[in-house]
């Protein structure tokens, strides 16, 4: 059967948006392995009689092009006629395909139905990438708590990826209350299958819960009328002013009319993007949370 894993994070995100969908050729080595000409003759006679899983096997081959040369649109061919027989991997494969535009048009709302189907059949890929799109709004109305849903299910069946995600949600607030403790449960459950960002999330909530507790710190030692403090809002976190200055532009055009100043902080190895100065803690929670809507996800609050 194809599995088809999704673990594609650019970069640290001072906020972690769960949306990433995968490399569609990442994992197809265990579908329709043919050793020989005679074996694929054998493996097509059987997928043009109609059988499903033959079908999906010969989708397999002609997106890997084993044997034959390789044709995306062949491939997905295949993978529809499995699917319409209800064959959940195919579904979830051809799903993949009108995400990426790979053998068949972009089209992220056929993508959506090609999952749902999987999905609700309980493939935890297409349960996890269901949800996705709806975080995303991707070929659905966006809904957080729909999103959320979905890859819950995904993640108490031990799906990697939507442990990694559900631990994001909790992070960030999206869908689900905002737990950082629940969001170190998930994402250690993810590192402990090796998920590659798992335990970068996990380091980034010790720091989030740090940076909490030492502006409650400060606030108890100079009370809120202290005219000193400076409040920001961290939208990112880079190893690098290139990759910093670069998000700066992206944000500018959508921050900019909201009144609010983007400027960039080094400190730690790191380069911050930031919001702010805001005079008081209060004020910068308040934003926060009204960013949150405009942003997708409630930033990093910060003291310096």
């Amino acid at each position: 059967m194809v599995k088809i894993s999704h673990y594609i994070f650019a970069f640290l995100l001072a906020a972690w948006p769960p949306v990433a969908f995968a490399d569609f050729e990442a994992d197809l080595s265990d579908t329709g392995n043919v050793k020989n000409l005679s074996q694929l003759r054998e493996l097509h006679a059987r997928a043009a009689a109609g059988n499903a899983e033959a079908q999906l096997n010969m989708g397999g081959i002609f997106c890997k092009g084993q044997e034959v040369e390789q044709d995306l649109a062949e491939g997905a061919k295949w993978f529809r006629l499995a699917a319409r027989q209800g064959l959940p991997q195919a579904q979830f494969n051809l799903g993949m395909m009108y995400t990426l535009g790979q053998g068949v048009a972009q089209n992220p709302a056929e993508a959506v139905k090609w999952y749902r189907l999987a999905a609700e059949q309980g493939l935890v890929l297409a349960q996890t990438n269901l949800g996705v799109a709806y975080i995303s709004g991707q070929g659905v109305a966006r809904n957080e708590a729909e999103a959320a849903r979905w890859i819950r299910l995904a993640a108490d069946k031990g799906e990697a990826q939507a442990q990694f995600n559900l631990g994001v949600m909790y992070t960030n607030g999206q869908g689900v209350e905002k737990n950082y403790a629940e969001a170190n449960r998930w994402a250690s459950r993810a590192a402990a299958q090796g998920h590659d960002n798992a335990r970068a999330l996990m380091l980034d909530l010790n720091n989030r819960i740090k940076s909490e507790q030492s502006i409650e710190r400060a606030i108890d030692a100079a009370g809120e009328t202290d005219n000193t403090a400076r409040y920001y809002l961290q939208l990112a976190a880079f190893k690098s002013s290139k990759e910093a200055e670069k998000y700066i532009e992206k944000m500018r055009a959508q921050l900019n009319p909201t009144g609010h100043t983007l400027s960039i902080f080094s400190t730690d190895g790191w380069v911050r993007t930031q919001l702010g100065p805001y005079p008081s803690l209060n004020e910068a929670k308040n934003q926060a949370v009204k960013l949150k809507v405009v942003l997708g996800y409630e930033p990093l609050l910060k003291k310096h």
